[in-house]
């Protein structure tokens, strides 16, 4: 087999992260943006020992879940992997793959989204000057070369409105040095955030004045400065322009006040199914002290404030624990205490202290649970803990700890995030065995 070469398959299978399989001989064939059950056209474009990838070139039969996807760079904006697949199919592609996972676990069916369209409330658009000119859009799957786009069919209308304004007004000039235009907005509290992030601060007055006038949702326009030559996006150092630097966001009722540094979930809508379901998990009454650890800006603590005794949160990033202290305040809750502590410590000292502990709320990155913090939850030892993960492998990974420390998870409950991709979003609930 070589590259470029050309071949008829049928796909016989398909990955987690949305690739076809088909077999050619001995070889393993991973192709992009075909369904199992078809019969495509290929050619090969990258060659290896055991193993090949291809592209498609022609769908010589189709499978009765295609759809015709309504972006026009689907396919090759590396954002959106499941657009060809109809939602009600993309829902079983995640059952499918969750259940293969997590062996000898109870998942449940997932959530779906009513609107699996223009949901997001973040945007990071990567911005280049290429041929004396302004380039926008998303990254190619495993590429930093941009897809322009004119619109993007996840990002909710209002982004797509400020980003087509910064599309029509950034010049070469004002584009220099940007490396990033990040936008927020949140559709309940009606406010946007723009963030600048690059190696420099350009003349941007006269454009920041246009497009305040034009976007009346905008509250925060903030300069972060980033001269790092790597992948991470938001650098130390940063400078309100316009507003503040934090903006309004909504979540059970619950006023939050959002720093641009801080976590939120990207889908409004299912991130109040997800607390729900998270609610529910962990069968909460009056009587209880839980934990809110990787806090954030306090989403999870202050909607379940209104049902317990006490919520003790800790937050590792300054910013959103101020935001979550406030976000308190704001809304009258004062059964919430929000510590910018390390775990190990926060948990060394509810042990020193014998503070009992009801229920555990745990929501780490995509990299889960590290196994001092694995050990640090075992130190508060809650009677019940409730995972909230957008990782399945390293919820996986970290459900297998847990089981060999005493704990035994109930159920799986999948819900929908990330609606066209092939991630999603798990709450697990999780009881103390001995």
């Amino acid at each position: 087999m070589k590259k470029n070469e050309i071949y008829t398959v049928d796909i016989i299978d398909d990955t987690n992260l949305g690739y076809g399989i088909a077999k050619i001989d001995a070889m393993v064939v991973f192709i992009p943006a075909v369904l199992v059950g078809e019969k495509v056209e290929i050619a090969i474009t990258k060659v290896q020992k055991k193993y090949a990838y291809a592209r498609v070139l022609k769908i010589i039969k189709k499978s009765p879940a295609r759809i015709e996807p309504s972006c026009s760079v689907a396919g090759r904006c590396g954002g959106c992997q499941l657009q060809h697949l109809s939602y009600a199919a993309q829902l079983d592609f995640k059952y499918k793959h969750l259940k293969a996972l997590m062996k000898g676990q109870n998942v449940l069916f997932p959530l779906g989204a009513k609107e699996p369209l223009y949901y997001r409330n973040k945007a990071q658009f990567p911005v280049q000057i290429k041929n004396g000119k302004v380039v926008m859009g998303f990254y190619r799957s495993h590429s930093n070369d941009i897809v322009p786009c004119s619109s993007c069919q996840i990002q909710s209308h209002e982004i797509n409105a400020l980003y087509q304004f910064f599309q029509e007004h950034l010049t070469v000039e004002l584009a220099e040095g940007l490396r990033h235009l990040f936008i927020r907005y949140f559709d309940k509290t009606k406010e946007a955030q723009i963030v600048f992030i690059g190696q420099q601060k350009n003349a941007w007055d006269s454009l920041i004045k246009e497009c305040v006038r034009t976007f009346p949702s905008i509250k925060s326009i903030v300069f972060n400065t980033n001269k790092r030559n790597d992948n991470v996006i938001l650098g130390e150092h940063y400078e309100v322009l316009y507003g503040k630097d934090s903006i309004y966001a909504d979540c059970l009722s619950n006023t939050i006040e959002l720093h641009f540094k801080s976590f939120f979930q990207v889908n409004s809508q299912q991130m109040e199914v997800l607390y729900k379901e998270a609610i529910k998990a962990a069968e909460l009454d009056a009587s209880m002290t839980v934990v809110d650890m990787y806090a954030g800006t306090g989403t999870i603590g202050l909607s379940v404030a209104k049902y317990v005794k006490e919520v003790l949160g800790v937050e590792i990033v300054e910013e959103a624990v101020e935001n979550a202290k406030k976000n308190c305040r704001l809304n009258d809750i004062t059964n919430c205490t929000y510590l910018c502590q390390d775990a190990s410590l926060f948990a060394h000292d509810l042990m020193m202290q014998k503070k009992a502990i009801d229920v555990a709320f745990v929501d780490p990155p995509r990299k889960g649970m590290n196994e001092q913090g694995l050990q640090d939850l075992m130190t508060i030892n809650p009677k019940r803990i409730v995972y909230v993960s957008c990782n399945p492998r390293t919820l996986y990974r970290d459900l297998q700890w847990m089981e060999k420390a005493g704990y035994k998870c109930q159920y799986i409950q999948p819900v929908d995030m990330f609606c066209q991709t092939t991630g999603v979003e798990c709450v697990a609930k999780i009881e103390k065995m001995r």
